[in-house]
């Protein structure tokens, strides 16, 4: 989920299921960023993580771009993929990882002031283990505190 000027990445935990979103949950107090609603028993073990896309090697990754705000187009240049995030749309992309690394997202489409600062890091782990590992880890030490 893009938005004025960050990425907004949502992992579903070891169920593989992703938890239930709404636009009125979304907090930037609570860093609720994706709006992920708390009631939802599949969303307890998901997480959520600015800037920080994290994809296994050899497996299609499928990403359902939307934004928040403007038009922005997720651009991952050393995937050859470039789309655009639009509000009230949610917009698929695939790619397959084929090595292992850190490389640069950055957002091509012109959508305010800090757009220049709009990048995140996409890390190709070597297996599936692996970044189930880091989601693990990642949920531990991210504590998000819901209102009520």
């Amino acid at each position: 989920v893009a938005e004025q000027f960050a990425w907004n990445v949502h992992y579903p935990g070891a169920d593989g299921v992703f938890g239930r979103t709404s636009p009125e949950l979304v907090s930037a107090a609570t860093a609720n960023f994706i709006g992920l609603d708390p009631r939802d028993p599949a969303g307890n073990d998901d997480l959520q993580m600015q800037n920080m896309l994290r994809v296994p090697k050899g497996k299609p990754v499928l990403v359902k771009l939307s934004s928040k705000d403007v038009i922005h187009s997720f651009f991952l240049p050393v995937m050859r993929v470039k789309q655009d995030a639009i509000p009230g749309m949610q917009v698929p992309v695939w790619f397959t990882p084929t090595e292992t690394g850190v490389s640069q997202i950055q957002c091509a489409q012109l959508c305010g002031n800090n757009h220049s600062i709009m990048r995140g890091t996409l890390v190709v782990e070597e297996n599936e283990e692996a970044v189930l590992k880091w989601i693990t880890e990642a949920k531990k030490a991210t504590t998000i505190e819901f209102e009520e």
